[in-house]
């Protein structure tokens, strides 16, 4: 027995090493952070762009299987999906500049309607009183304006680091699916056989988890989408299109995706319609979530991605505060592939 174990309890030597090992992986972790953080501009592109791949990939490879050289594949799938984009923006661009002008009429409507249920409402507010508030209100956003106006101009920043990034996005996702096949190929050649083969399959792991979640997720914002349309269409609130549009998009950011677009849905639906409309597209809104988290995610999504909403959470969280809107976007499959690459070397 030597000294060591003679001076020192066996629970405090446990308890050491494992908190020199947590201290080591903490460091670690911090690191990669950093490193991360510095190079994001570069980083994010790239992830963002392997997950493009995973959408653009099988059409591309459809069209060489019937005789297509990759170039012309690669550029048809693109322009292709650019089609489809251009398509949406037309859609959307005029309905919202047509619609705007109403509702600045309906915003001053809305706000009498919304004085009018405070006074005779649940409430029983008195007229003067409500009428003080509102102008009380009125008076701090013309104060509070230049504070919007300079932290606009502060996001500016943040805007061409996104354009930059989505560019970038774009030529990464173009040789990834003209060339991934070579390049991985190339990657692989560059370590012993063996573990080329582990590398292997765990990329085909990693793509059909990040695939499975980038095709459930769009399956499940249709879904969002088609049903906040039903709903805004049935109520009669204006740009019903445009905001299902966005319930689609904002499935790609779980759980505050869709509290998001529900809550501009219930901003507009107050404007335009009053305080009984706003409630149910609010309600309408709790219905989408469980249906998304209760329904149709475990469906769709399978065994894709299994991550508990407190994970989703902070993946969000962490995304969002190191690489922004594109940080957001790719944290959750992110995570999930993260803990794959775990389990796959656990197993």
């Amino acid at each position: 027995m030597d000294t060591r174990s003679r001076t020192v309890p066996l629970w405090l030597d446990q308890a050491a090493s494992l908190a020199w090992r947590a201290i080591v992986v903490g460091i670690a972790v911090y690191v990669v952070v950093v490193v991360f953080g510095r190079l994001r501009v570069v980083v994010i592109p790239l992830i963002v762009a392997l997950f493009l791949s995973t959408v653009l990939v099988p059409p591309a490879q459809w069209l060489r299987r019937r005789g297509w050289p990759a170039l012309a594949a690669t550029w048809a799938v693109f322009l292709g999906g650019l089609l489809v984009i251009a398509a949406v923006l037309l859609y959307i661009v005029p309905s919202v500049t047509n619609h705007f002008s109403d509702l600045q009429h309906q915003a001053n409507r809305g706000i009498t309607r919304i004085q009018d249920w405070l006074v005779r409402g649940p409430f029983h507010m008195s007229r003067a009183q409500v009428k003080k508030d509102f102008h009380n209100f009125g008076k701090q956003l013309n104060k509070n304006k230049g504070k919007f106006l300079q932290g606009a101009l502060q996001q500016a920043s943040v805007l061409i680091e996104v354009i930059i990034g989505g560019i970038l996005s774009l030529v990464f996702a173009f040789f990834f699916v003209k060339d991934g096949d070579a390049f991985s190929s190339w990657l692989l050649g560059l370590v012993r056989p063996e573990t080329a083969d582990d590398l292997r399959a765990l990329g085909n792991r990693l793509w059909r988890t990040v695939s499975g979640y980038i095709r459930g997720t769009a399956i499940n914002g249709l879904v969002n989408g088609v049903l906040m349309f039903a709903a805004l269409i049935g109520l009669g609130v204006p740009l019903a299109g445009p905001l299902a549009v966005l319930t689609f998009a904002g499935a790609f950011f779980p759980i505050v995706g869709a509290l998001l677009t529900g809550a501009l849905a219930a901003l507009i639906a107050l404007v335009a319609k009053g305080p009984v409309a706003a409630l149910i597209v609010v309600g309408v809104t709790i219905v989408i979530h469980n249906v998304e988290g209760y329904l149709v995610g475990p469906i769709v999504l399978g065994r894709a991605v299994k991550l508990h909403a407190i994970v989703v959470l902070m993946a969000l969280t962490a995304g969002g505060a190191v690489g922004g809107v594109l940080g957001a976007f790719i944290a959750v499959p992110t995570t999930a592939a993260l803990l794959n690459v775990i389990d796959f070397y656990r197993s």
